[in-house]
């Protein structure tokens, strides 16, 4: 089968790959019928992760259709479509128990840390799929594309907003809305009441799409606007009750804290491509700010999926750009350099020879 194949920093291609095949009677092998690209797609590819091994199949955001399944595999068939959870639990390890799913030592992310190979190809294999939430049928009635970005970008949205306890009526900003921060500004706008929701990005498409979504309040861009000041007389000078960070930048970490009331919590939800990042802690005690951070644990897929089915929710306005898997090496290169106006990059399958 065709694979998008990480073979190095800065090294990748679409290559020929062995087509996955049942091992373990809980395996699923699916047909993938809808990928994307994750911004730690271009981290790892870029050869910003640590502990990430190559040879190794990209990708971990994607709808299938299950193709063949192990002897004791009950909850799915052949012919069912679904979403890959992002993440594969074994249940066993330590880290498992602990609810780090990404951290598990026998499954990981898929074509990130861990074993997995990645769903950017023609077939993926689904270990441990009988566990929950491992692949969720898509509702009657909805397609892959209302559901592609709720188990990686809707829920890391989700961790973010409620580990920072969010409450309905309170003030939000959310530094960076690439994927996970249009979200977490929709999340918040449609579904957790907030009173006000800023966004804030130095790509000025970005922030329109926000405003003309109807899910920003305001939008700023740091290189046209002063945003700390815009965000202080929007509040009355007091600061917004929660942050949302996602590039994880010091620059954006010092913006998040600056833009926070006293006692309010910043909320970063970033893979970091700096192991270390200077912050400006001295500040942050003297007005009692808190910094929360941290990895999703695949929450709130039932009830965002019941929000896609309501109407509450729609997530497609992100889907800027579709291509089969043919032309998945441009799509890493458009979608990493912000070319093109791309927020998210679809893959379709692949299409004939190479």
């Amino acid at each position: 089968m065709k694979a998008l194949v990480y073979e190095g920093p800065n090294q990748y291609c679409l290559k020929d790959v062995p087509r996955p095949e049942i091992t373990d009677p809980y395996d699923v092998i699916g047909r993938v019928t809808l990928g994307a690209i994750c911004t730690s797609d271009i981290h790892t590819v870029r050869g910003e992760l640590e502990n990430v091994h190559y040879p190794k199949t990209m990708g971990h955001e994607c709808c299938l259709e299950v193709v063949e399944v192990g002897s004791k595999i009950i909850h799915v068939e052949p012919g069912d479509l679904c979403i890959l959870n992002p993440g594969v639990a074994c249940g066993k390890c330590l880290a498992c128990k602990l609810g780090i799913i990404v951290a598990c030592k026998n499954g990981g992310v898929y074509g990130s840390r861990g074993p997995l190979e990645g769903c950017h190809a023609e077939y993926v294999k689904i270990p441990y799929a009988h566990h929950k939430n491992a692949l969720i049928k898509i509702p009657e009635g909805l397609t892959e594309e209302d559901v592609i970005l709720i188990p990686d970008m809707f829920a890391t949205a989700w961790y973010g907003l409620k580990n920072a306890d969010f409450k309905e009526g309170q003030t939000l900003a959310v530094i960076g809305v690439g994927p996970v921060g249009l979200s977490a500004c929709l999340l918040a706008k449609k579904a957790f009441g907030a009173k006000m929701v800023i966004a804030v990005d130095i790509l000025q498409n970005r922030v329109e799409m926000a405003l003309n979504e109807g899910i920003a309040d305001f939008a700023f861009n740091p290189n046209k606007d002063d945003v700390v000041k815009a965000i202080q007389e929007k509040t009355g000078g007091l600061g917004v009750d929660v942050v949302l960070e996602t590039p994880g930048l010091e620059e954006t970490m010092a913006m998040s804290v600056a833009s926070v009331r006293p006692s309010g919590v910043v909320s970063t939800i970033a893979v970091f491509g700096e192991p270390l990042v200077f912050m400006p802690l001295l500040d942050m005690i003297l007005r009692n700010i808190q910094l929360k951070m941290g990895i999703q644990k695949s929450e709130g897929l039932e009830e965002m999926l019941e929000w896609i089915k309501e109407g509450k929710i729609d997530t497609r306005f992100m889907l800027t750009h579709r291509a089969p898997l043919n032309d998945i090496e441009n799509g890493y290169k458009i979608f990493g350099d912000h070319e093109d106006g791309c927020v998210k990059w679809l893959i379709t399958p692949y299409e004939g020879k190479l």
